[in-house]
């Protein structure tokens, strides 16, 4: 993990090198919840991210954004009233979107923007309390997480309001396809 850590922030200090790069900030609350065919029980859980970025221009209007994010992922878990708990999922992650900017007016643009994303979880933990108890520790989910992340933003100057959605594809277990799902509303800025 330190590898891919530190390639990716040559990798962003090389291109920032070139001239043309701006850097960004963001961060922001959501939801989260699980997907798969093994996802019963699972609902949404308020949760949250935040990170810089880089935007490479590769034309006027279309640009690269690789960001380094800490995201919030899990689920609160209901099954009747027998169980009732929560799995918190934290994650370093990498998303790398194409973004294509639509100039609405002087200082407003919208921005459209999908790309992968690979993650490595430095923390999980759930929690539960039921009929025959209550437990709490590690939930032993998978390091690796990776998927699709698409979004669109609203630019006003330097200020950048959006909505994202991340849906992974690497299951969190071997023994249940269950996945990661998470809705993002952020707030940022540009440099």
């Amino acid at each position: 993990m330190k590898r891919i850590l530190s390639l990716v922030c040559v990798m962003m200090l090389t291109i920032a090198a070139s001239a043309q790069i701006t850097w960004n900030a963001k961060g922001g609350l959501g939801v989260a919840t699980l997907w798969g065919s093994d996802n019963e029980g699972s609902k949404t859980h308020i949760v949250a991210k935040a990170g810089v970025g880089i935007e490479y221009p590769l034309s006027s209007n279309l640009s690269l954004m690789p960001s380094l994010e800490f995201a919030w992922k899990g689920c609160k878990l209901r099954y009747g009233d027998e169980l009732d708990g929560t799995l918190d999922l934290y994650y370093l992650q990498v998303p790398v979107v194409l973004a294509y900017r639509f100039n609405v007016a002087d200082a407003w643009n919208i921005t459209v923007k999908a790309g992968p994303y690979v993650a490595y979880a430095i923390s999980d933990h759930f929690k539960y309390e039921s009929a025959w108890g209550s437990e709490s520790g590690s939930a032993d989910a998978e390091k690796f997480d990776a998927g699709i992340d698409a979004g669109i933003d609203f630019e006003y100057h330097r200020f950048v309001f959006g909505v994202e959605a991340e849906m992974g594809f690497l299951k969190l277990t071997s023994d249940a396809d269950i996945k990661n799902l998470a809705f993002y509303g952020t707030i940022g800025w540009k440099f």
